[in-house]
């Protein structure tokens, strides 16, 4: 059980992966047409329809106007009786479009070419109106984003196609009344067809939809369309707009799901499905609906249902299915009774609900999700008498002062306006959440293990939360927080968990400690929070971010380690922040990275053998003090533009720029404004373990110089500061200003002489 809020804070690592990607592809620059050869390759055999007989090699083919048709020499007149061909070509490892026509408005075909291994799509239609377009009988396969893309065009045929082992095989946007029939998507990663955006009047028919990863049909804000015939194995539909109506815009008949019928009913009253043959069925304004006996599976889900109500499902079973066993949005008085749910990526998941029971379910790898629900709703909820595992499904609703020890093993727990809920030694595994607590009080979770779980533990809308000595290894997510005051994460293994180890958004006091969080792919991610303390817990070895905090304020990080990562620290819109007698290191980009930090204070640190060893952007007022910089391989310390008033001194800097041969190159960069590299009032500076002279000389262009460096003599041995307060650099701001004067001055005339 989750709240919707949750997850319009996720990035999951799918996204991730997809923007990396995105800002690849916009980097690499392709606009060169290229005159076709006249190669001649063996003779290949079409893989469904034998219409290609012989194909000559070709160079990407990019046309941008009518006139490029003739330029390179393409057989046609642009004529609807003789349209313009692209026929019986390969063309492979593109580094950006296979076939790519855009802005023509002559008749044109694209025919009988095979795709291969490009950057980007195998074929893009872009800006074609009136019908003009017809892609047929093509192979595209392996191309980094869609098989064939269709945008902003209209009117556009693409029959017999076979798109295989490509991002999406099919990707249509922002196009009208297109004809889609009789291809094949097989085996794609995300979808077979991604239809998306303004789709109005366009038909799908009769295409094959096989094995593609998560969707056959994708159909995302499309507004509308015709579905026919169309038959899907091991993958199904999914449909998602925003309101009723647009919803009531499909039609759906005649489609086939792992030799079972599609059922699309709207504003139907009174209906009764009693029979096994309907392998996926979407319930659209209807009510007083039965439905029983059914078995589906290896879709994307079985039953969803959207503004309907008086809904009973009964003694069905949900195997193996890509998204939800049975979703249920916006509807009301729904009955789920005695149905199995088995492995399916999520079992049974609600959305804006009320009046649901739940009971007598059983649920194996897979459990319960109830999403944007506040107290009165889920007071509205009967669940009672369901297994998770063959364990009791624990559902606490308006409880007080109850221990669930290890005596009673439970497959999910769920905790709801609740208050002093002890929960320890439980063993939980392969289900959708471990632990919930939402709206309650003084509860704790510890000495528990929870492993293969979706998200092992979440706390929603609660205060006073302790989650202590666990271990939670293996799941997507370790720990997500929300809204939640006075929380304690103290003394926790986290480790292997495939997004966060631990996500802490728009709380308040909240104490991380001795915690050990390792390989997960973002170690800690707070977020939109405050009063946050880090002290003596272990971030290694993430695959991006070991520690990320994001407008977050009023921080301190104490004996903290964070190594072996991307970014060490990654702070972003953070202020009043105190870092100190902690360790970031082996971090193949920054030791820490910071994007608008205020008021930052980094003390007594060991920032070492990163890439950077700190690199701030538009970060002001902070200071770094008695840290030591060792083996970095580019600057110790780099203060990129727009980062002003901020203080460098007593640092220890030892052979950092590991590429500089000649051993003279400034440790430290400055691009900023009114930064200072020593103590005004001490009048010394930093360590450096390459200075030449009584000065040294910091590299960039605000033209920074320690005029006090501490060579020979070592860093004074810092004094520690007390843990409650954080340095103020403010009250040294007059003395600054008028100190620089004198100072610069007094530069000059040493450089002079």
């Amino acid at each position: 059980m989750v709240i919707r809020k949750m997850s319009q804070l996720k990035k999951r690592l799918v996204i991730k992966f997809v923007v990396l990607i995105s800002l690849l592809s916009i980097s690499i620059i392709f606009n060169q047409s290229a005159a076709i050869t006249s190669e001649v390759l063996p003779k290949t055999e079409d893989n469904f329809s034998n219409q290609i007989s012989l194909l000559t090699f070709s160079y990407p083919i990019n046309i941008y106007s009518d006139t490029d048709f003739v330029t390179l020499g393409l057989p046609g007149n642009g004529s609807i009786d003789n349209p313009y061909r692209i026929e019986d070509y390969l063309i492979q490892d593109s580094v950006g479009y296979g076939i790519y026509i855009s802005g023509v408005s002559q008749y044109f075909v694209v025919q009988n070419c095979v795709i291969r291994n490009s950057l980007l799509d195998g074929i893009l239609i872009q800006n074609v109106k009136f019908g003009n377009g017809n892609v047929s009988n093509n192979i595209c396969e392996n191309n980094g984003n869609a098989g064939i893309l269709i945008l902003q065009s209209e009117g556009i045929t693409a029959e017999n196609n076979l798109c295989n082992d490509n991002r999406f095989g099919f990707e249509v946007r922002y196009s009208n009344d297109c004809y889609i029939f009789n291809n094949t998507c097989e085996s794609n990663l995300f979808s077979g067809m991604y239809l998306r955006h303004e789709l109005q009047g366009s038909v799908y028919a009769n295409n094959s939809l096989i094995n593609n990863t998560y969707f056959g049909m994708d159909f995302f804000l499309a507004n509308g369309s015709f579905v026919y015939n169309n038959t899907f194995e091991n993958n199904g539909v999914r449909i998602y707009e925003e309101s009723l109506e647009v919803f009531l815009r499909y039609e759906l008949l005649g489609n086939i799901v792992n030799n079972q019928k599609i059922g699309y009913f709207k504003n139907v009253e009174s209906l009764y499905l009693t029979n096994t043959e309907y392998g996926q069925i979407f319930l659209f304004n209807c009510s007083n609906v039965f439905i029983e006996n059914q078995y589906f599976a290896r879709t994307l889900f079985g039953i969803y249902t959207y503004e309907s109500s008086n809904c009973t499902f009964h003694n069905n079973i949900f195997d193996t299915n890509l998204g939800h066993g049975i979703d249920v949005f916006n509807s009301n008085i729904i009955i789920i009774d005695s149905n199995t749910f088995n492995n399916n990526s999520n079992g049974l998941n609600f959305y804006n609900s009320p009046n649901m029971t739940i009971s007598n379910n059983v649920f194996y790898s897979d459990g319960l999700v109830i999403e944007n629900a506040d107290v009165e709703m889920l007071a509205t909820y009967i669940v009672e008498n369901n297994t998770v595992n063959d364990k009791p499904l624990g559902f606490f609703f308006n409880d007080h002062n109850i221990v669930l020890s290890g005596a009673v093993q439970y497959g999910e727990i769920i905790v709801i306006n609740s208050s002093n809920i002890e929960i320890h030694n439980q063993a939980i595994n392969d289900t959708q959440i471990g632990i919930l607590f939402a709206f309650s009080n003084s509860c704790s979770i510890f000495s528990s293990v929870l492993t293969n779980v979706l998200t092992s533990i979440i706390v929603f809308e609660s205060n006073n939360i302790t989650i202590s000595d666990n271990r939670i290894e293996d799941n997507i997510d370790g720990i997500i927080a929300v809204y939640v005051s006075s929380l304690e994460i103290n003394n926790n293994i986290i480790s292997y968990n495939l997004d966060d180890g631990m996500e802490i958004s728009y709380c308040d006091k909240v104490s991380i400690d001795n915690n050990i969080c390792e390989f997960n792919a973002w170690g800690l991610n707070l977020r939109y929070s405050e009063n946050v303390n880090v002290s003596s817990s272990i971030f290694q070895r993430s695959t991006f971010l070991n520690l990320f905090a994001y407008y977050t304020s009023d921080m301190i990080i104490y004996n903290t380690t964070c190594a072996f990562a991307e970014w060490g620290i990654y702070f972003a819109f953070v202020n009043d922040v105190y870092v100190y007698e902690s360790k970031m290191l082996n971090n193949n980009v920054d030791g820490v990275f910071m994007i608008n930090g205020l008021r930052v204070d980094f003390y007594s640190n060991n920032i070492s053998y990163n890439f950077f060893g700190i690199k701030a952007k538009i970060s002001d007022y902070c200071t770094f003090t008695y840290n030591t910089f060792r083996e970095n391989l580019e600057y110790g310390i780099s203060l990129d533009p727009r980062c002003d008033h901020n203080l460098v001194h007593h640092n220890y800097f030892i052979n950092n720029q590991l590429n500089d041969v000649t051993g003279i190159k400034s440790q430290g960069w400055d691009d900023g404004y009114n930064n200072t590299w020593y103590d005004v009032y001490l009048q010394e500076g930093n360590w450096w373990s390459n200075i030449e002279s009584y000065a040294y000389r910091i590299g960039g262009y605000g033209y920074s110089v320690d005029i006090f460096p501490l060579n020979p003599k070592e860093p004074v041995t810092p004094t520690p500061k007390p843990t409650t307060t954080k340095t103020d650099f403010l009250f040294k701001i007059p003395i600054l200003f008028t100190s620089s004067m004198m100072v610069i001055l007094r530069i000059r005339k040493r450089l002079k002489k």
